[in-house]
């Protein structure tokens, strides 16, 4: 089967799905909803229980699993923060991780490292600074784009799971961050990105990442990876490494998409949900069922690790 025809089918496929799931929401009022900082917050208050019970099985995680074999596994979620900790080295000192949710990541590093400083940092209005953590870890509120609290310099490593494809402006994030860092510190990236420009995208391709993106309260601005590239070279990073992990997200897309799947063949499920879930986290099942073929690497979406060295 030729590329094209290939991606013809799944556009097919996708368009389907579309129409199925807009005969219980309204997509464009979704696609233009607001996503700001008070926004977000409120989505993942709403959303922890799908996230721990629904996502990754009670492992309080909100990001994707890594898987190295095509098969899900639990253990998957842990992918992230194990390459994380393999660039931890005997001169690190402070460590901190920008939208920490759920503190999974930084839980991990922290007792694999009980001699390291950890700050996580996540948005007021989630109850965040209640979470339990090590003696190491410590819990601060706020946005990563104004990370003025921090003094220059401050730390040797900053990560982010999951969370930049939030920022409307991924340029003064970058630059946050870089502020923060020491020279030859490290900042590393898992997260959503576009392959593509928009303008080198279909209006169909456009909306379905917008859609996608805005069941999850994330913004579809700046997301090409090719700006977020030049925004690392213009705020002092020198070596950058960019790797797609596409692939290795597909058997945790496979894992929900089977079972979103089940849910928007059955009205009952659907009415339910609306009823009695609240629709910031009932709207995670439209990504849910459109995710896995919309994430190809190529046109739509795709995952990317982005390893970045400051000069």
């Amino acid at each position: 089967m030729s590329d094209w025809k290939a991606r013809n089918d799944r556009y097919e496929e996708i368009a389907r799905r579309l129409n199925v799931i807009g005969e219980y929401y309204d997509l464009q009022a979704i696609s233009s909803s607001e996503k700001g900082t008070r926004e977000i917050a409120k989505y993942y208050r709403a959303s922890d229980f799908y996230y721990n019970l629904v996502h990754s099985k009670g492992g309080h995680n909100i990001h994707m699993g890594l898987s190295q074999d095509g098969q899900f596994h639990k253990e998957d979620f842990l992918m992230q923060a194990k390459f994380i900790a393999g660039h931890i080295g005997p001169d690190t000192c402070r460590i901190l991780e920008v939208g920490a949710g759920r503190v999974a990541n930084t839980k991990y590093l922290a007792g694999l490292f009980p001699h390291i400083a950890f700050t996580a940092l996540d948005l007021p209005g989630r109850n965040f600074l209640k979470t339990k953590v090590p003696k190491n870890v410590t819990l601060t509120e706020g946005d990563y784009n104004d990370l003025s609290r921090f003094g220059k310099g401050s730390f040797d490593l900053v990560f982010g799971v999951e969370t930049i494809c939030h920022s409307p402006d991924k340029n003064r994030t970058v630059r946050e961050i870089s502020r923060i860092l020491k020279p030859g510190g490290k900042l590393i990236v898992f997260d959503v990105y576009e392959p593509l420009p928009k303008s080198e995208m279909t209006e169909f391709e456009q909306n379905v990442n917008r859609i996608t993106l805005a069941s999850m309260c994330v913004t579809e601005l700046d997301l090409f990876i090719g700006d977020t590239e030049k925004y690392l070279r213009e705020n002092g990073y020198g070596k950058i490494e960019v790797t797609d992990l596409t692939q290795q997200i597909r058997p945790s897309l496979s894992r929900l998409d089977r079972l979103f799947g089940k849910w928007f063949r059955h009205p009952k499920i659907m009415r339910f949900l609306r009823l009695f879930i609240r629709r910031e986290a009932n709207q995670n099942s439209i990504a849910g069922w459109v995710m896995l073929p919309a994430f190809d690497g190529e046109r739509l979406l795709q995952y990317n690790r982005v390893v970045a060295v400051k000069n």
